[in-house]
């Protein structure tokens, strides 16, 4: 999921750090892939997995973050399989269209938008 969520940054034209990275940057936590390094993470230790599915964990990630990437992604002609699983897996647990529920390039209001554009109205809230 890391590599298409950088895929996507990438055709929008951003350098993002990868998970792993981030993982070593924040917390020095380091591994030969991103599972030793949150395993490594002394700031994840204790932290368990919720205990049932409903929670914020999907119904807030899922529509406000996995949605957008490959909402994205399809408009940007990246593909995210893995992603577009997570939300339909989300989905069926939950019995929610997070992909319609979910922030897509065309709730957000920029179908069509150029990337220059995208990255203006990042940047400075207007084009």
């Amino acid at each position: 999921m890391d590599k298409e969520r950088l895929e996507v940054a990438a055709a929008l034209g951003i350098k993002a750090m990868s998970a792993r990275n981030w993982l070593y940057t924040a917390y020095s936590a380091s591994g030969k892939n991103l599972h030793e390094a949150i395993e490594a993470n002394p700031g994840y230790l204790g932290i368990k997995a919720p205990d049932r599915l409903n929670h914020r964990y999907i119904d807030e990630d899922v529509p406000m973050s996995l949605v957008p990437l490959t909402s994205i992604g399809d408009m940007l002609k990246v593909e995210t399989p893995t992603i577009k699983f997570i939300i339909n897996i989300a989905s069926i647990m939950r019995g929610k269209d997070f992909l319609k529920e979910g922030r897509t390039v065309e709730s957000l209001g920029i179908q069509g938008m150029s990337i220059k554009d995208i990255r203006m109205l990042a940047v400075s809230g207007e084009i």
